[in-house]
This record gives C-alpha cells, sequence and structure tokens, in this order.
C-alpha cells in the first residue's frame, strides 16, 4: 500500500514500510516576506539563501538574522542556510584564498547558529577547467580532506550539518571519498539535480546510489539538459519517475529542498507536480 500525505510532515507509506521526506523551499528576504504565510504554512523546511552574498554577511548579517527571527516566530518546521559560494575556494593553492573561504563559512555559520538551522550547503568547488598535469582530482580529494578536518570541529559545536553540494563535480566520486576521509557525521552530501543533468550530463541514479547512507539533502529543479534553469519537477527532460523510485527504494528520509524560479504560482505548480511522482 502506497499513501502520500500533505500538510505537516510529508510521509510515504511504501509495501508496509514507513518512509518520511521533509520537503522544502529555497528563500531569500524579499520572496519571503512578500509571501510568508504560503512558505510557512506549505513547507516542512525552508531554506534561507540570503547569505550567498558577500554584503549580506558584512553588512546586512545581523539584521537579516533579526528580521527572519521575529518573522519565523512559531514556525515548526526545520531551518537551513545555503553558504556564501561567489569567488571562493577552499581548495585554493592559495593559503590566503583558504582562510577567506573559511571565514566566509564561519561567518555564515554564526548565522546559521543564531537561527536554528540544522544544515549549512556549501558548493564543492570543482573546477573542470583545471587539470595539474593530471593529479586535480587527487589533489581536490587531499585538499578539501585538510580543509574540512580542520573547519569540521565548529559546525560540530554549533550543531549545524554541512553538505557539499556537486556544481560541476563530473560524478559522486570525489565528495564521496573526501566525506569517508573526514568521517564525521555533521558532514554528508547534497545531490543538485539540475546540475547534474545539465553542467555535466549526467543519469542521477548513479548518483543516488553512489552516495548511499552520506546523501542527507537534495536540491530538486529541473532543465533541458542544457543549462540550469530551474524549472518546476516535470517541466525539462530530467527522468523524475526513475529518480523517485530510487528515492523510495533507499528510504530516503531527508530533505528535498525545492530551488523552482518564480513566485507563488511557480511553487504552487511545482508541488502538483512533485506531489504526482511521489503518489
Amino acid at each position: 500500500m502506497k499513501e502520500f500525505c500533505v500538510g505537516g510532515t510529508t510521509i510515504i507509506s511504501i509495501e508496509g514500510e514507513r518512509q518520511v521526506m521533509k520537503i522544502g523551499v529555497g528563500v531569500f528576504w524579499e520572496k519571503f516576506i512578500k509571501d510568508q504565510e504560503f512558505y510557512m504554512k506549505t513547507y516542512d523546511c525552508l531554506e534561507i539563501q540570503d547569505f550567498v552574498m558577500p554584503d549580506n554577511l558584512d553588512l546586512g548579517r545581523e539584521h537579516i538574522i533579526k528580521q527572519y527571527q521575529q518573522q519565523l516566530q512559531g514556525y515548526k518546521g526545520i531551518l537551513t542556510v545555503h553558504g556564501p559560494y561567489i569567488d571562493l575556494q577552499p581548495t585554493s593553492f592559495d593559503p590566503l584564498i583558504r582562510q577567506a573561504s573559511s571565514a566566509r563559512y564561519h561567518q555564515c555559520l554564526e548565522a546559521a547558529a543564531a537561527l536554528k538551522c540544522k544544515y549549512m550547503i556549501i558548493h564543492s568547488s570543482y573546477d573542470p577547467m583545471k587539470t595539474y598535469d593530471d593529479g586535480y582530482d587527487e589533489y581536490f580529494i587531499d585538499q578539501n580532506t585538510n580543509f574540512w578536518k580542520e573547519n569540521i570541529g565548529a559546525f560540530e559545536a554549533y550543531n549545524v550539518t554541512v553538505v557539499l553540494e556537486n556544481i560541476h563535480d563530473k560524478g559522486h566520486q570525489l565528495i564521496r571519498k573526501v566525506l569517508e576521509k573526514v568521517n564525521s557525521p555533521f558532514l554528508g552530501a547534497c545531490l543538485d539535480t539540475g546540475h547534474a543533468h545539465a553542467l555535466v550530463k549526467t543519469d542521477l541514479l548513479p548518483w543516488l546510489e553512489g552516495y548511499e547512507h552520506w546523501l542527507k539533502y537534495i536540491h530538486l529543479h529541473d532543465n533541458f539538459g542544457e543549462r540550469d534553469q530551474h524549472l518546476s519537477v516535470g517541466e525539462g527532460s530530467i527522468n523524475f519517475a526513475g529518480f523517485f523510485k530510487k528515492l523510495k527504494e533507499m528510504n530516503y528520509d531527508s530533505i528535498l529542498m525545492n530551488e523552482i524560479f518564480g513566485g507563488v504560482e511557480a511553487q504552487k505548480r511545482n508541488l502538483e507536480n512533485l506531489y504526482a511522482f511521489l503518489k
């Protein structure tokens, strides 16, 4: 028997076993405050994305935190935060660049802690243009491992889990190796469906199979395989039927975070499409 219940926690019952996925959406302040009631009543989780912008970390951080604290009073869902990524490179050869990346992440971590966020999303920063005489992949693994071994303690102290998001990563293998080497329950994987499909032209199933229990977070959006369009699920060319079938087989029980461009009408249309896949 299969059941899907809308409202509060999203519950899917598959052949007598209970599987729980939390359905969320990414927001920034201007988008959130315009339709606050819709977002707070509709979604199990909200991903705050304001802090991807450097100025919001330097000049506006405390103001933004207070705004969200005031308006999210009474919200019973999970809060997460998207970390900064503009011009950051935690695997840079230059120690000053690594230092700047760490400083920005820690600024965002402090905001995440103040807002009681459970997860913080960080781009993997894999650069397909670099080769380093065909040694880049090994360098990427080693440098990422060193970086997160040095920094993960602060996230553990605040009880915030970092999830590494694929951008131009060719597959799950490199991120998974970093996760295995760091081996912290506060470091996991975020699979971005649109990036995998459009930026590296890969099928999603190997990502799911490869990440296994390391997968703690999913950025959900669609495209036609040519550019990162952030369309509603089912409105591009991603095989979401197979994707959700595999998620159910895996008993995935964490975050499905919708990263759909557009306002409330686009969000409602996306939810209708999503529910159809999950039934």
